[in-house]
């Protein structure tokens, strides 16, 4: 549960989910490893169980219809990974009519293969990439930094610069009033990933928010922690949205859609984003990649993925 097996950086983001209240931390701390050992799908307790098991390519599907997603879009300028979703092209029939174990196991995978899979990808994509990882020298003028201290079981660097967050673009083009019948969806996702995932999102960015987004935000805000309420961009449409966009993008990251029309450029921003979940049986690049780590930490037979 500790992104590169950084455990001071797990306890910090425990901390700061409970404003540094040390007993509250604790406590949250307690219950997330009683969950991971307890929580049960499909009569497999406990995470690991359930990642090695059988994977439930039917709730995967029916979630991502729901909640149409590309888990790693692309890196940020600075680094960080891209989670992306498009709401207002989910379908919120659906979402009342399948089971709290789809939203909860789809939680489980979204939150393992984050913190298994893309943000150590992350840390080493900024390893590779940036020159100046290390800008301190507490050597003084010899021009290498010192080693940092490991952490004693794991024999990892213990250091706290590490990227265990992800940034999350939330496009709500198209969504409408129906989008509240997915309210009971959002609870439960979040209940998963704010009480055993916490402070994985560096910023989230809202994007073509509707005239309604006032009424709906007043219904999502209260289900919200302040920090993570303090993270929220929100953008309606149009230049300042899209130039919001390129101050944490490359310019080749931003989908096309979202970019305004009378905004002319070359470079056509890379195929795989979210809105061409629209057609059937397509997945994005991110979406096929998670496919790809689901079956690596499956041990069952029968687990290759059926789409």
């Amino acid at each position: 549960m500790c992104p590169c097996n950084n455990r001071k950086a797990t306890v910090r983001r425990f901390l700061v989910a409970r404003k540094y209240v040390i007993s509250d931390a604790e406590k949250m701390l307690r219950d997330t490893i009683e969950w991971r050992a307890n929580v049960t799908i499909s009569g497999m307790k406990g995470i690991e169980l359930i990642l090695k098991s059988k994977p439930r390519w039917d709730l995967i599907s029916a979630n991502r219809r729901i909640i149409p997603a590309t888990p790693f879009h692309c890196y940020t300028r600075q680094g960080y990974p891209v989670y992306a979703l498009c709401l207002g092209k989910g379908d919120s029939a659906l979402a009342i009519s399948v089971q709290e174990e789809c939203h909860i196991y789809c939680s489980i995978i979204r939150g393992e293969h984050l913190v298994r899979k893309i943000l150590p990808d992350a840390q080493l994509h900024r390893q590779d990439t940036d020159v100046d990882l290390h800008l301190d020298d507490p050597t003084g003028d010899s021009g290498i930094p010192q080693s940092l201290p490991r952490d004693p079981v794991t024999g990892v660097e213990d250091s706290v610069d590490i990227f265990d967050k992800q940034v999350v673009i939330v496009d709500l083009e198209d969504i409408g009033m129906s989008a509240l019948r997915c309210l009971y969806v959002f609870k439960v996702i979040n209940s998963v990933a704010s009480l055993n995932y916490p402070e994985l999102s560096k910023a989230i960015y809202v994007l073509n928010a509707p005239s309604i987004f006032d009424y709906l935000w007043s219904v999502v805000k209260p289900l919200l922690a302040p920090h993570t309420q303090n993270k929220i961009c929100i953008y309606q449409s149009g230049s300042k949205q899209y130039e919001a966009l390129k101050d944490i993008l490359f310019e080749d990251d931003i989908p096309d859609h979202l970019i305004p029309q009378d905004y002319v450029r070359k470079v056509q921003s890379k195929p795989g984003c979210v809105t061409e979940s629209d057609f059937p049986g397509y997945r994005p690049k991110g979406a096929k990649d998670m496919d790809l780590w689901i079956e690596s930490m499956s041990q069952d037979l029968s687990k290759e993925c059926p789409f």
